[in-house]
This record gives C-alpha cells, sequence and structure tokens, in this order.
C-alpha cells in the first residue's frame, strides 16, 4: 500500500466529479460541468458534499490518490463491548455510591453496649444491661447476641429468654430500621480482691442489602474492688525459740454476700509446729467456715481460730523471707464457686526469734529433720540437751511425745517392744478416732542427774522404738491404716532458773513418713546339671496402695531366658541384645498381698570364670497414699558351682 498523501486542488465538487468520469466527447462532458442543478435540493447537497470533502484553502482531496484500509471487526466488536461493559459497571458503582443516605449501610450506625457496676463486691448480685440499636433505614436480618461472662459470674436471670441452656446466646431475628432494644442480665459475682474481669458481648447480622453476616463487638472490665470478709492474724511478734505462742486468726462479715462457705487455710514456717489448734485444723491445714451457721468460737458476723506452736532452736533472728510465707504466721480466705477458687482476703504477722539459753535437740535414726520409713523398722531415738546460759537448771524433767495412727486404740508404734534403759513413765492418749499419743516422761527419780544440771553439761539418752508390722496371729490390722501414715515426734523439757521460775522449752519436731512396707525376694531352683535356672521374682506388700512399679535387672553369659508370657500382673519384657529383663505393673492394690514372675534361664555354655547369673534387682514403685517414691535393690543371683 502506497504511503502517498492525498493532493488537493481548487476545482469545484462538480468539476473533480466531472474529471474523473469517462471522457464519452467533449461536447457531453462540457454540458454537464456547465449544467446547473434541477432543483435546489440537489444543489444543497453538492454545497454540503463540497463542505465536507474541501479543505481550508477550498481545496478537494484527490479521489483517486486516496487508499482505503480494511478493518478488524472482531477486534472492533470486541473493544465496543469492553467499553459497553466499563460504563455499565461504572453506572452501578454509581448508583450504589449515590445511592439515597437511608438505603446506604453504614457499621458505625450500629450501637453495642454493656451497662453495669464495673467495680462490685465478691459474691453480690449484680444487674448488667446490653442495649443494641440499628440507626439507619434498613434491616439488620439473622442477628444474634452472644456473651461471655467473666469467670466468677453465675447466671440467675434475663428478661429476655436465651436461646442455649449456658444462657450465653440469644436469638433476635431482626433488627428494625431505627429499632433500639435492650437485655437486662442479673447475676451473682465472684472473684477474688482486686480481680480484673471482662463482660464480652458480641451482636452477629446480616444487613438485608448484604449477603454475608457482620459483627459488632463490646467489652466491660469489672473489678472485684471489695470482699464481703475481712481477715486478721495476731500474735506476739517477738518470741523465744523453743516457747509455746498462741496467734489468733479472726474472720469478720463485712458486707452481705450470697457467699456461704468460706475456706481459711493456715501457714507457718518449717521450724514451726503446732501444739494445738482451736476449732482442730483439719488435714489441710484449714478451718471450713459457714457464715450462716453459728459455732461456738464465733459471735454474730464474726469467727476466731487459734493455734498454739513452738519454734524448733534451728534459727534465730528474724526469718528469712521465702516466697512471702516462710517466717511468717499467715492466713487465706477463699471460697469456691464452679470449680474455681477465689481469694477474698489474706493476712500475716511477722515473727522474730531470740534463741533460749539451752541447746535441746531431738534426732531419729541419726535425723534431726523429718524421715521415712515402713513397718517394721526400728525409730532409734537420742534427746540430747545441754545447759549454755550462766546458771543451774534444776528439778528438770524431760518428755517425749509420739502421735502416730491408731486403730482400735491400737497405736501403729509397737510400745510393748520399747527399749529405754532409765525406764521412763509412759502414758497413752486417745487423741481422736485414728490418732494415739504415746509419752514417756522422765524425772530426777528416773534419771539423777535430772535434779540439777550445771551451766556447760550436757545430758542425753537413748531410745528404741519399732513400727508395728504384719504378725500371725495379731489383732492389728496395717491395711486399716490406709488413710494415715505420718508419725510425729517432739521433746519438751521443763525445770525451774535461778530466779525459780518455770520454763518449758521444746526440742525441734520431726514428722516420719510411714510408707508401703513392700519387699522383694528372688528364688532360685537349680536343675541337676546346673543348666537350667527356675527363678522367681516375689514382690509382697501388705500396707498402702501402690502404682507405677518397675523391677529390672541385667543376666550375664551365654543364655537363654524365658520369662513367663503371661505374669501374675503388668507386663515383662527381655532384650536380648542387652541381656536386660524389665518387669513393669501399673498398679498393686492394697488387697493384693503377693505379686510373682516366673523366668526360666538356661545355661547353653559354661564360663568357668562366671560367678553371677542376675544382677542386683532395681525395685521402684510409688506409694500411693504418701506420694513417696519407693526405690531399692533386691538380691543377686550368683551361679552354683558342683
Amino acid at each position: 500500500m502506497s504511503d502517498e498523501a492525498p493532493s488537493f486542488s481548487v476545482k469545484s465538487l462538480d468539476e473533480s466529479m466531472s474529471a474523473d468520469a469517462p471522457k464519452k466527447s467533449t461536447r457531453k462532458k462540457r454540458v454537464v460541468r456547465t449544467s446547473l442543478p434541477k432543483n435546489k435540493k440537489q444543489a444543497q447537497m453538492a454545497r454540503q458534499l463540497t463542505q465536507i470533502y474541501q479543505d481550508n484553502d477550498g481545496r478537494l482531496p484527490d479521489m483517486r490518490k486516496i487508499k482505503i484500509k480494511r478493518s478488524h471487526p472482531g477486534l472492533k466488536t470486541f473493544f465496543v463491548v469492553l467499553i459497553f461493559g466499563g460504563l455499565l459497571s461504572a453506572a452501578a458503582w454509581a448508583g450504589f455510591l449515590l445511592m439515597p443516605n437511608d438505603k446506604k449501610f453504614s457499621e458505625n450506625q450500629i450501637n453495642l453496649n454493656i451497662d453495669g457496676p464495673k467495680n462490685v463486691t465478691a459474691g453480690t448480685t449484680t444487674t448488667y444491661k446490653i442495649s443494641y440499636e440499628n440507626n439507619q433505614n434498613l434491616i439488620l436480618k439473622k442477628a444474634t447476641l452472644n456473651v461471655q461472662y467473666p469467670e466468677g459470674f453465675i447466671f440467675l436471670s434475663s428478661d429476655t429468654n436465651s436461646k442455649n441452656s449456658g444462657h450465653t446466646e440469644w436469638d433476635l431475628g431482626e433488627i428494625g430500621a431505627r429499632e433500639k432494644n435492650e437485655i437486662v442480665i442479673v447475676g451473682l459475682t465472684y472473684g477474688s480482691l482486686n480481680q480484673k474481669q471482662s463482660w464480652r458481648v458480641f451482636l452477629k447480622y446480616q444487613p438485608e442489602n448484604f449477603g454475608s453476616e457482620l459483627q459488632k463487638a463490646s467489652i466491660l472490665d469489672v473489678t472485684i474492688e471489695k470482699s464481703p470478709f475481712s481477715l486478721a492474724v495476731n500474735g506476739p511478734s517477738k518470741t523465744l525459740i523453743g516457747n509455746a505462742s498462741e496467734y489468733t486468726f479472726t474472720v469478720k462479715k463485712e458486707y452481705d454476700s450470697q457467699i456461704n462457705k468460706l475456706e481459711l487455710k493456715s501457714a507457718w514456717p518449717q521450724n514451726f509446729f503446732i501444739t494445738s489448734s482451736s476449732p482442730a485444723l483439719n488435714k489441710d491445714n484449714k478451718w471450713i467456715i459457714e457464715p450462716n451457721k453459728i459455732i461456738s468460737s464465733s459471735t454474730a458476723n464474726r469467727w476466731v481460730f487459734k493455734i498454739t506452736g513452738k519454734f524448733s532452736p534451728a534459727a534465730s533472728g528474724t526469718l528469712p523471707q521465702d516466697g512471702g510465707s516462710s517466717g511468717d504466721i499467715s492466713g487465706a480466705l477463699f471460697t469456691k464457686v464452679a470449680n474455681s477458687t477465689f481469694a477474698l482476703a489474706n493476712a500475716k504477722t511477722t515473727i522474730e526469734l531470740t534463741q533460749n539459753d539451752l541447746d535441746f535437740n531431738l534426732a531419729i535414726n541419726g535425723s534431726l529433720a523429718n524421715l521415712s520409713s515402713q513397718p517394721g523398722d526400728n525409730l532409734n531415738i537420742t534427746i540430747s540437751l545441754k545447759n549454755q546460759s550462766a546458771n543451774d537448771l534444776k528439778n528438770v524433767i524431760l518428755k517425749l511425745a509420739l502421735d502416730a495412727p491408731s486403730v482400735k486404740k491400737q497405736s501403729l508404734l509397737d510400745w510393748a517392744k520399747l527399749e529405754d534403759k532409765y525406764d521412763g513413765d509412759v502414758r497413752g492418749i486417745q487423741l481422736n478416732d485414728a490418732l494415739r499419743r504415746g509419752e514417756i516422761t522422765w524425772n530426777k527419780n528416773k534419771i539423777p542427774d535430772l535434779a540439777k544440771i550445771n551451766k556447760n553439761k550436757e545430758l542425753s539418752l537413748d531410745m528404741r522404738l519399732p513400727i508395728r508390722q504384719l504378725e500371725e496371729n495379731s489383732t492389728f490390722n496395717l491395711s486399716d491404716l490406709n488413710t494415715s501414715s505420718q508419725i510425729t515426734v517432739l521433746a519438751e523439757v521443763s525445770f525451774k532458773d535461778a530466779s525459780n521460775i518455770s520454763r518449758t522449752y521444746s526440742s525441734n519436731q520431726i514428722i516420719i513418713t510411714v510408707n508401703s512396707d513392700l519387699k522383694f525376694e528372688t528364688r532360685d531352683s537349680v536343675s541337676a546339671d546346673n543348666a537350667k535356672h527356675q527363678i522367681i521374682w516375689m514382690l509382697t506388700n501388705n500396707f498402702h496402695h501402690l502404682k507405677n512399679l518397675a523391677l529390672s535387672a541385667d543376666i550375664y553369659g551365654d543364655v537363654t531366658v524365658e520369662p513367663t508370657a503371661t505374669p501374675t500382673a503388668g507386663e515383662v519384657k527381655y532384650d536380648s541384645a542387652t541381656k536386660k529383663i524389665v518387669w513393669t505393673i501399673p498398679e498393686m492394690p492394697d488387697s493384693v498381698d503377693v505379686l510373682a514372675l516366673p523366668i526360666t534361664i538356661t545355661l547353653n555354655s559354661i564360663n568357668p570364670t562366671q560367678e553371677l547369673l542376675v544382677s542386683k534387682t532395681h525395685v521402684q514403685a510409688e506409694d500411693a497414699v504418701t506420694g513417696e517414691k519407693l526405690d531399692f535393690m533386691g538380691d543377686e543371683v550368683g551361679l552354683n558351682r558342683p
């Protein structure tokens, strides 16, 4: 195709058109060029065509030099559709954006609020109002309200029925245009003092001109500002080591509440031991308070509890702090609601200790601290006293008290087998159905040196007292003691000082935890040719439920090991590569006295230098009553030589 531009002439349209026509005769062409339009309409058309095609100088294009390029109709159609679609989309968005305000959705026009007390007293009734508002001219469909309560909130009622049994969801249906409504919820609010909790509310809905669900949220923080009960701990801030001191715990009702049960837990340093409490502490060192009941130690809206105890000579000066409790006599007041525990009050008093002039100690089996033991063990007890004062001690009396579990007024301690060369006076006191005290007392009639202990003089006495074990024909049954497993031992000295004033001091207290009497025995039967050993591992237990038992040993030499495939309990595994055998038992109830595992070991070849067939057996178990681990070694199995 030629790129030559069209040329223009100054001829009129009629002339140009005539020039392009075939020349039949000069005369005829001249007639056509000079002839006039037949009517005005044709003349007007000729003028319009001339105006369209002529340029600014009045020239007309040379039609012979104009080239026509062919177009692509498919591409043209595509662009037309694209432009048309764009115009339609723009129109749609313009229609949406320019929609009148009464049909345009805005999340800011949805209001959700929680109104109610932000600072509350624990255990009181509280009311909260949840209000929601659709502040626009369209409907919110499929509306639901969900509430997440604070941990200590107990639902009581609402003015609109909830959808679920937990009273946390309400079906609102449709929320009309400009509609406002509310739900009122009443409940009890519990919590620890100064604890911050939160109400969380969620409104789910679908605007009428939307196809998806939207959500609005609101939060209200609530603080437990007050406790309906107060707690105070009072007692001497200074005390002498070994001297008895009394501490008082006072609980007072300050505000009305719905709390109907309280727990008061007391705590004290390790070297402080309780000699008495009023009312009696339970096994967790707690007192239980029911505010709606009157007990002997209380008056209206006031409850008083007391403990009496002594500090052992383990430290002097102000006791070191340990997590805010060591060195303090303290108390904490709790309430339990829906499996949650809330602290309502705390109080403490710090004790400053001063040394006395005596070095007075108690030791059992060589230990001054708490220890563990088993039925059948002997308690070797030593009391030592040294007068470090500047004066003599006169009319000294020594006393040893042992509080032990009992069955039918029979102590776990076997008092009939007591060994005491000074033959102290023994007295039995039944403290309660499960606890019996045995007291041994020595005075100058028993030990002449107690008449006067000169300054810097030392005195000690020893005795032995066994713990009962299972015996034939005995009326004492160890299995009846499953709920009690501790023996508490304390020594006391009293005398008159230089001013003839009576003084009484206590030694350190020792608590003996009596674990299961689990025992292990290995039995070995050998064939006539000494090539085969029938070994039995045997466990016996008559005291306490056991769990997580494990027995393991190594086997030596060129042997074939065949443990029984069906042990009396648990599972047995033998690793031929490491030659280690392990017997595991999930539990051994106190109703099961004996468990046994037969093992057959055959010697494939004889090693003349080999002396052991099976190593010492490692026995491990957990006492389910005391929670302590049992860990000891059993006997080994040797090779019998002809």
